[in-house]
């Protein structure tokens, strides 16, 4: 197992975490089973402690490894997806326990932005609309629209918890974008949702702000736990 040292690259961590991700994805490191020491993956991968520390961030945030003080980190369980209580892979979990906590994010997030957003914030969500509806054409294209889209929602809040709060959130998104976004391939709802989010916020009103965000995340939750759970 892990035999491979890591390549040398500007961001060594981003190598360290697809290889530990492919050793879960293989079944080589099982829910509930502990990683390998610090010093036993240092080895293995010819990476420094820092480089390896930053992989584990990344992979917390991820929802793929847990931290138990005094014990180790450890690969976490999955959960559930369906009433039969099939479990689904451990990246997807994630990917839909995200989705749970943006059902509750988003709404208000979008909500303070109708209240404060001012003729510059307009402006440059406008602007993002426009350039988005140029260019939609494969994931890497529609996650970096989106991030910017909501960033710019957040950044209009001018609070900067849900603005930090919304680049944690799309840093995992990122992380996992490909296949966020193979299954998102409705790209006309994703630019429909995103300008009723933007003409609610122009005329600052709150309730439809708050409510045309919250269709537009139970749409991607939905979406997301139909092709999960059909194992597409």
């Amino acid at each position: 197992m892990m035999e491979a040292p890591v390549s040398k690259g500007t961001r060594i961590y981003e190598k360290v975490v697809e290889k530990l991700k492919g050793e879960i994805s293989a079944g080589n490191i099982l829910p509930g089973d502990p990683l390998p020491s610090e010093r036993q993956l240092m080895e293995t991968f010819g990476v420094s402690r820092s480089s390896l520390r930053e992989a584990f961030r990344v992979m917390e945030l991820l929802g793929l490894i847990e931290s138990i003080p005094g014990k180790g980190r450890f690969v976490r369980h999955p959960r559930a997806i369906s009433e039969n209580k099939n479990t689904i892979q451990l990246e997807d979990s994630a990917i839909l326990e995200l989705m749970e906590a943006r059902r509750i994010l988003d709404p208000a997030i979008i909500a303070e932005s109708a209240m404060r957003a001012t003729p510059s914030d307009l402006t440059r969500i406008l602007r993002n609309i426009t350039s988005t509806e140029r260019s939609l054409a494969g994931p890497d294209e529609r996650a970096q629209a989106d991030f910017d889209f909501h960033l710019l929602i957040a950044e209009a809040t001018h609070n900067f918890v849900f603005i930090n709060l919304t680049r944690m959130n799309f840093d995992l998104i990122l992380a996992t974008h490909e296949r966020i976004y193979n299954l998102l391939d409705d790209k006309d709802a994703f630019l429909n949702e995103h300008k009723e989010m933007y003409d609610a916020i122009l005329d600052h009103n709150v309730e439809k702000a708050r409510e045309a965000a919250s269709r537009h995340i139970d749409r991607i939750y939905r979406t997301l736990h139909r092709g999960i759970a059909a194992g597409e």
